[in-house]
């Protein structure tokens, strides 16, 4: 898919997202907006990309997160989270950060993401 396109359905999702009555899909929404956003940075519109292949750095994936690098390489480490590594750093995968983000957005309770 061609970012350019997908960037538009992003926009769009995000739109129709703000109009729910549901803070926790509102906030859900922004949150997978702001994950796709920060996969796509640097991107031109022109460019190909396949949706479950993108991966983003260590440092990015802290920042869709909002943690620091070390926790999401503790969570790496733990099992909690899969990534593979390349050269001295990890890439995880997009897709690999949704249940954590869903964490935020549970009912009170057990939040602990099970290891995989």
């Amino acid at each position: 898919m061609k970012v350019g396109l997908l960037r538009e359905r992003m926009t769009a999702a995000l739109a129709s997202g703000m109009l729910r009555p549901e803070p926790e899909v509102v906030a859900l929404t922004v949150d997978r907006t702001k994950a796709m956003a920060v996969a796509l940075a640097g991107l031109a519109d022109d460019d190909e990309v396949e949706v479950t292949e993108l991966e983003v750095p260590t440092i990015r994936a802290a920042a869709i997160l909002g943690f620091h690098p070390e926790h999401v390489r503790r969570l790496i480490r733990t099992g909690r989270l899969r990534a593979r590594r390349v050269g001295g750093d990890y890439r995880i995968r997009i897709t690999d950060l949704w249940p954590l983000l869903e964490l935020r957005h549970r009912e009170p309770g057990r939040r602990r993401l099970r290891r995989r």
